[in-house]
């Protein structure tokens, strides 16, 4: 199956390759994983999801697109804008969200196909993930103890699945960085590198 923006997220896309989210749908329940893939069930869609995926679709540049498929996004709006205006008004955070936008790749990983999409993509540079997350203080994950926002999230091994998948299709191993940035009242802003682990 070849994979474009519009089937990305499909049934039909879900049900051939993982990616990440359903690395952490396995992660915290099987039976609810197998129902997503088999659009038997659907996530109820939060204010903060909402607000994560309208900062998303604007630096994607589907702002437009968004908007009509999610008319609820008025009462996010003011928060986001200003989330946006962060990055925005910062030219080293601009820097790294210059790469190819949204660029998608295929790979194997353990005999498993694996898709990634990645928002900013520099080639034979970096790969660069754009997060919005409430804070960046650590958090307790049951059988972790606390652990650090990216560690909760499991951004860790998102890093090193686009890793892989990189080097599968440019034989290059590139650094992975996360550019983050907070839904407090006051957006903080900042750029992680993450390194990959040596096996």
């Amino acid at each position: 199956m070849k994979l474009t923006a519009e089937n990305y997220y499909s049934v039909e896309a879900q049900k051939h390759y993982m990616g990440y989210s359903q690395f952490k749908d396995f992660s915290e329940c099987e039976y609810k994983a197998m129902a997503i893939i088999n659009g038997d069930y659907q996530k109820k869609q939060t204010d903060a999801m909402l607000l994560g995926s309208y900062v998303d679709a604007h630096f994607e540049g589907n702002l437009r697109l968004f908007k009509a498929q999610n008319p609820d996004y008025k009462r996010i709006k003011a928060k986001a804008d200003k989330i946006i205006s962060c990055v925005e008004d910062d030219d080293f955070m601009m820097k790294y969200m210059s790469g190819q936008k949204q660029v998608i790749m295929t790979g194997i990983i353990e005999g498993i196909p694996i898709k990634i999409k990645i928002d900013s993509f520099h080639p034979g540079k970096a790969i660069v993930d754009f997060k919005t997350t409430k804070d960046f203080e650590p958090s307790f994950v049951k059988e972790k103890g606390v652990v650090s926002w990216i560690e909760a999230w499991m951004y860790d091994m998102q890093a090193a699945v686009y890793q892989e998948i990189v080097y599968q299709n440019t034989g290059e191993r590139l650094p992975y960085y996360i550019e983050a940035v907070t839904k407090e009242e006051v957006p903080d802003k900042n750029i992680m590198r993450k390194m990959r682990k040596q096996t």
